[in-house]
C-alpha cells in the first residue's frame, strides 16, 4: 500500500487533479474478451474447447493511457488514427461513453483499427488473435494534418504523452516533430516507446521502456541489471534523455538518470494479468508531474497502480478511490 506521506499528498491535490490538462498522443486499439469455461480437450486436435458465456470490448493500446489518465480524474485530450472499418465505428461509439477524454480521431480512409481478441478461461489466456494492417503507412499529408491538430492542442495542454504501440501513427518524422514542438512551448514530454532506434525520443524528458524493449535497442536478446544501468547511462547521455524509467515487470521498476539509479520493488500481491500495467505507469506517471509532485513521488504511486491492475483479469484502469484506499 502506499504510505501516508503518499496518500497525503494525493488528498491535498485532489482539487488540483481535475484542473490537469494532459494530451496523449499514440495508437488506439480495439480489445475484445471472449470468456468462458473449458471442460474437455477436442477430438479433432490436442486443444480445449472452450465453451463462451461472456463477450466484451474496450478501449485498449493508446486508450487505455487515456481511460487511466481520465478515470483518476483528470482532463485529457485523445489524438489517434480512425478508419471506416467496424472496429473504428466501435472504438468512437466507447469513447463517447467516457468522461473527461477529448478525443480528436484523425479519419484515414485506409487506416482499420488493430482489434485484439483475446479468448480467456478463467484466469488463464487461451489464445490471442490480432487483426491489423501490418503493411499500413501513414501518408505525408495526413501528417501534416495531424502535426496542426497537435500543435493546437499543445498549446492547451499541461504535458504530453507518446503512446506508441507501433501500429502506425508514431513514425519517427513525427515523434521527432512533437518533440520539437514541446521544447518549442516548453511542455514537459512521457513516452513509452516502440522503436528500436531510440535516437528518436532525443531530448525527450522521460522515457519508459520495459526490460524487453531496452534489451532490443541494445541489440541483446537480454541485459541483465548491471548491463541495464551500463547501456541506459549510455542512451541518457547520447540522447540527452533526462530519465529513463525501466518496468521489469514483477522485478519493479529502475530509474536511471544523470545522477543517480534507484530500484523500486513491485507492489503486486499477485500478478493475474499484465495487459495494460505500461499504460497505468504512464498515465500515472504523467499525472503526478503535472501535479509537480517530484520525479521519484510520482513512480511509487505509479508503481503502486500498476501493481494494482496486474492483480486483475484482463484490461484495467485505475481509479483515484483505488490509489488512496
Amino acid at each position: 500500500m502506499l504510505n501516508k506521506n503518499l496518500v497525503n499528498l494525493l488528498q491535498k491535490n485532489k482539487k488540483n487533479i481535475a484542473k490537469c490538462k494532459i494530451i496523449c498522443i499514440g495508437d488506439i486499439i480495439l480489445d475484445c474478451y471472449v470468456i468462458g469455461k473449458v471442460e474437455r480437450m477436442s477430438p479433432e486436435a490436442p486443444i480445449p474447447i472452450l465453451i463462451k458465456e461472456n463477450q466484451y470490448n474496450q478501449i485498449g493500446g493508446a486508450g487505455n493511457v487515456v481511460r487511466n489518465i481520465s478515470k483518476i480524474g483528470a482532463q485529457t485530450t485523445f489524438i489517434h488514427l480512425s478508419g471506416l472499418d467496424s472496429s473504428s465505428i466501435l472504438i468512437k461509439k466507447l469513447l463517447l461513453k467516457e468522461k473527461n477524454i477529448k478525443s480528436i480521431g484523425i479519419k484515414v480512409p485506409n487506416f482499420k483499427t488493430p482489434l485484439k481478441t483475446r479468448f480467456v478461461t478463467k484466469n488463464n489466456h487461451l489464445l490471442r488473435i490480432d487483426d491489423e494492417d501490418i503493411n499500413f503507412k501513414l501518408a505525408s499529408k495526413y501528417r501534416k494534418l495531424i502535426v496542426k491538430k497537435i500543435e493546437n492542442e499543445i498549446k492547451k495542454n499541461d504535458l504530453i504523452v507518446l503512446s506508441d504501440y507501433n501500429k502506425g501513427l508514431l513514425d519517427s518524422l513525427l515523434i521527432k516533430k512533437i518533440i520539437r514542438m514541446s521544447v518549442k512551448y516548453n511542455k514537459m514530454i512521457i513516452a513509452d516507446p516502440k522503436k528500436i532506434d531510440l535516437s528518436v525520443y532525443a531530448n525527450i524528458g522521460m522515457l519508459t521502456p520495459n526490460q524487453k524493449e531496452l534489451s532490443d535497442a541494445a541489440k541483446k536478446a537480454f541485459l541483465n541489471e548491471k548491463d541495464l544501468i551500463l547501456f541506459g547511462k549510455k542512451i541518457i547521455k547520447k540522447y540527452k534523455i533526462n530519465n529513463l524509467l525501466v518496468t521489469r515487470s514483477e522485478k519493479g521498476m529502475l530509474l536511471i538518470n544523470y545522477n543517480s539509479v534507484k530500484k523500486f520493488k513491485t507492489d503486486a500481491k499477485k500478478v493475474i494479468d499484465v495487459t495494460g500495467a505500461g499504460d497505468t505507469v504512464i498515465a500515472t506517471l504523467a499525472l503526478m508531474l503535472t501535479l509537480k509532485l517530484t520525479v521519484e513521488e510520482s513512480i511509487k504511486i505509479s508503481n503502486y497502480a500498476a501493481a494494482k491492475v496486474i492483480e486483475k483479469n484482463g484490461t484495467r484502469s485505475i481509479s483515484y478511490l483505488d490509489l488512496i484506499k
